[in-house]
């Protein structure tokens, strides 16, 4: 294929992978470095107020900062022949999050693995200023080992950011948002743990924890209800599992985990103890749940490898 071909001089464009609210995601061959690619091309539509433009390049520019292996990196930016800007990052083969769990509700084991690797890039996300607001499921690629990644920072913020919010519209995903994202557009990290909450209940129940009739009607029960309990309408869910979710959910900021990093090492001793009852280790020699407050050691994430594994099928992985 000529150079002048290739977008950017460098990058075939393949088949299209995935659609998002504003980009057409791309397979992408990247010629100089021989490799599988995505790109996130805007798509084509009027943005007067430049909202739009602006709010890609800070997309870019928020995934270039983060460096974990459970969000979709970064490696180069470009604009269209038409003027059209565009992202280059990490092809995932694999599927959304949202595909996995229309499947079906995923086991206890498999959702604490899964919540250990999504509270540890938003930790990562945090400690940087980073705020994603929009932590859902479609925003979640599975690869073909299982490990989540986490993606589109499209909305995400800055702590020290303007807002680039189009105007009138909610910030987030009605299913996922919290209360006060939804109802006074706050974003802090504290509202990207209730949306891995959100998440997370969802992929324990096989629902998200809030339903209704329409966008505004879902984010409004969340000010007025608690979602059923996870113990109570899920069999075998496990209940300290069920519990972090709730917890989580919390209607009030304050009465969530204090950051990512305590979900992390919550999670991860729940995540422990469950592989090894997978394994089939006698309760006498799982891990214990410490006493409240209690300093809990640093321990290395769990292997999803010691979890039943299947292998993905390859779909979206735009989201």
């Amino acid at each position: 294929m000529a150079t002048e071909t290739l977008l950017g001089g460098r990058y075939r464009l393949d088949h299209v992978a995935g659609h998002g609210g504003m980009a057409t995601v791309f397979a992408a061959h990247d010629t100089v470095l021989e490799r599988t690619v995505a790109i996130k091309l805007l798509q084509r539509r009027h943005d007067a107020s430049g909202v739009l433009h602006a709010r890609f390049r800070r997309e870019a520019l928020v995934e270039a900062k983060l460096a974990h292996p459970n969000v979709v990196a970064v490696h180069d930016v470009g604009v269209h022949e038409d003027g059209r800007p565009y992202i280059v990052m990490d092809f995932v083969d694999g599927q959304p999050l949202q595909k996995l769990i229309a499947e079906g509700p995923l086991p206890s084991a498999r959702v604490a693995v899964l919540g250990v690797s999504l509270a540890r890039a938003l930790a990562a996300a945090h400690d940087l200023g980073i705020v994603h607001r929009d932590v859902k499921p479609a925003n979640i690629l599975i690869d073909g080992q299982g490990l989540p990644h986490l993606t589109d920072f499209g909305l995400a913020r800055m702590t020290d950011d303007e807002d680039l919010t189009l105007h009138g519209g909610l910030v987030g995903t009605a299913n996922y948002v919290a209360p006060e994202q939804a109802r006074y557009g706050t974003s802090t990290p504290q509202g990207d743990l209730y949306s891995l909450g959100a998440v997370l209940y969802h992929a324990l129940a096989g629902v998200p924890p809030f339903e209704g009739t329409g966008a505004i009607d879902v984010a409004l029960r969340r000010f007025e209800q608690d979602p059923p309990d996870l113990v109570a309408a899920v069999v075998d869910v496990d209940p300290e599992l069920a519990a972090v979710v709730h917890a989580l959910l919390a209607r009030e900021p304050a009465s969530r985990p204090p950051d990512a990093a305590t979900v992390v090492e919550r999670l991860t001793d729940i995540a422990a103890r469950l592989r090894l009852a997978v394994a089939g280790v006698p309760a006498a020699f799982s891990p214990v749940s410490p006493a409240a407050g209690t300093v809990l050691p640093t321990i290395p994430p769990p292997n999803p490898s010691m979890l039943p594994t299947e292998t993905w099928p390859s779909a979206d992985p735009a989201g």
